[in-house]
């Protein structure tokens, strides 16, 4: 008896400390894992917030749409149930059958961010086909069969719309089915636009099908917040369309155009070719979702001389009107510099105006004789050039800038005319606007306003040179539209033109250039002595035809331009 109470007293203990084991030590764990076992999850994706335009056009949104699924194992007839899909929602019997036939899975895309027009038509045929299932099970007493669209499953959903298609694609930027941004704008301020996902939490039977009624937990989606941004669609669609017309009209392979306005550094369009297609981005080229004006740097050309130019009247080792002596050649050790044209004399005796309005590499080279290595680089730096402007973008290039502690004589002289150094077209119009603004560089940017927050951007300001110089930088771009400049086709009747063109050599890679007549064209400027500083940077690469499709688009734009916005002479 003793040995038998003993017996029993160490069966209870076991018994005991298995309780006390199952109910306090690994409760939590088996708990869990058996709520994994009879409930399943399922996201909800929250609505991305709205981009507008300064005028407040939408140009991408967010629409109610519904995603449907599938749980496999309520499926009895894959073939059947894929072919009313197809009947409904278009496509073949192979685009659904991996999805309705998956195994050990109680959940599978058929159709995401689907149309709201096609899922209720395909709810209201799962309805035409039940009635004559249950008609027939009423009237011969037999059990009915089971639907084929039985296991197909709705999630209220949304997805995005661009109303502007191509207008601007690749600065909104696209959405990808997870409801993230992955370019453009939508991928800089996803965080903002994309919100927070919920979740929905039902309760499961026998092979993962959903208990009627069975929601057992409900996490709300958090919407996005909405943006505005700088873009004027208005100008945007005439920026892209003077760079497509002037494009195919001149052979260039590829272009790229900012329009910024030089008092704030807000961007009213940004674009590059080729366009990309938000409505269809199937159909677009390769390489088209990549903003080239902000993403792409190449040698500036004369556009360059203009920072040259303001270099040497901010530090006074120069006057526009002060004459030198140039020669029809200039040699730096082996290296020979010449001009696009040979001069009437071997010696030529010509003001800086008249260098900078006729771009002579032979004369600007010789100006930037007088400063010092170390002084032209570091107001190189100053202007903009050799960093990134911080624009709000994603992929944004820096340019290329070397130290100046590597330049030899003749990379300097280089330099000094746009060549030996890379520019993006932002920073070419960045630097330009601020000599429209009286020497005041504004950092580039698109967003301008979130109107559902209390958060407010801040964007870098500052004087890169005096208003004197500025002037006299703008004196000079006037000579240059002028009829004694080398761009007198850029001209706007009632208005004055300033700016520069350029003429760039495109490196081949191997430490030389391409062939002469493959170059890269561009033109910056803006309109002088308005009550606007609104400033165009263009450029073509490898125009096949003589012509002037840059100056031709900054033409067309500011034309625009002046429409849009009224803009008046002081």
């Amino acid at each position: 008896m003793g040995w038998a109470l003993v017996a029993t007293l160490v069966f209870a203990g076991v018994i005991v400390a298995r309780l006390v084991y199952l109910q306090v030590v690994v409760a939590d764990e088996y708990s869990s894992q058996a709520a994994a076992q009879r409930t399943s999850d399922i996201e909800v994706t929250a609505k991305r917030g709205t981009i507008y335009d300064r005028n407040g056009n939408v140009l991408a949104m967010s629409i109610d749409a519904t995603t449907i699924y599938v749980n496999p194992a309520e499926i009895d007839d894959p073939q059947a149930t894929a072919a009313v899909l197809v009947d409904v929602l278009g496509g073949s019997v192979s685009d659904y059958l991996p999805a309705l036939t998956k195994q050990n899975c109680t959940f599978a895309y058929v159709y995401r961010k689907c149309d709201q027009d096609k899922a209720e038509a395909l709810k209201a045929r799962y309805d035409k086909i039940q009635e004559p299932i249950d008609a027939k099970a009423l009237s011969e007493g037999e059990a009915a069969q089971k639907n084929p669209l039985y296991g197909i499953h709705y999630i209220a959903d949304s997805k995005r719309v661009y109303p502007y298609g191509e207008i601007g694609g690749q600065v909104i930027g696209y959405v990808g089915t997870d409801n993230h941004g992955l370019s453009g704008l939508e991928l800089y301020y996803d965080d903002i636009l994309s919100g927070t996902d919920g979740e929905l939490i039902y309760e499961q039977g026998k092979g993962g099908i959903a208990v009627p009624g069975g929601v057992i937990g409900q996490k709300d989606a958090v919407d996005g917040q909405d943006i505005v941004i700088s873009i004027d669609i208005n100008l945007q669609q005439t920026l892209e369309q003077a760079l497509t017309d002037n494009a195919e009209s001149s052979g260039a392979i590829g272009a790229r155009g900012v329009v910024i306005d030089g008092a704030t550094g807000e961007i009213y369009a940004c674009a590059s070719l080729p366009l990309y297609n938000l409505s269809d981005v199937s159909s677009s080229e390769s390489g088209a979702s990549s903003c080239k004006a902000i993403s792409d740097a190449y040698e500036p050309g004369s556009c360059f001389k203009m920072v040259t130019a303001a270099a040497l009247l901010e530090t006074g080792l120069a006057s526009l009107d002060e004459t030198i002596e140039v020669p029809n050649s200039r040699v730096i050790y082996d290296h020979t510099i010449k001009d696009n044209w040979n001069h009437d004399n071997d010696i030529e005796e010509w003001s800086f105006r008249y260098i900078l309005a006729h771009s002579s590499n032979i004369g600007t080279s010789l100006f930037a004789d007088r400063l010092s290595y170390a002084d032209f680089h570091a107001l190189i730096e100053k202007y903009g050039f050799g960093s990134k402007t911080g624009v709000d973008f994603p992929g944004e290039s820096s340019g290329i800038l070397a130290d100046y502690q590597n330049w030899s004589p003749v990379q300097k002289a280089n330099i000094s005319f746009g060549q030996g150094v890379s520019v993006t077209t932002l920073q070419l119009a960045a630097f330009f606007s601020a000599v429209a603004d009286g020497g005041v560089w504004n950092q580039p940017h698109f967003l301008i306003d979130e109107p559902h927050s209390s958060y407010t951007a801040s964007w870098t300001s500052e004087h890169i040179f005096s208003e004197q110089t500025a002037a006299k930088v703008t004196s000079a771009g006037e000579t240059v539209a002028s009829d004694e400049g080398s761009a007198p086709d850029v001209a706007i009747p009632g208005y004055k033109v300033s700016g520069k063109t350029g003429t760039a050599q495109i490196p081949d890679g191997s430490g030389g250039y391409k062939a002469s007549d493959l170059s890269i064209y561009s033109f910056s400027g803006y309109l002088a002595d308005t009550n606007s500083k609104l400033t165009c940077a263009a450029s073509f690469d490898e125009p096949t035809i003589t012509g002037t499709p840059a100056k031709d688009t900054f033409k067309t734009v500011m034309k625009s331009a002046i429409d849009l916005y009224k803009i008046t002479n002081n």
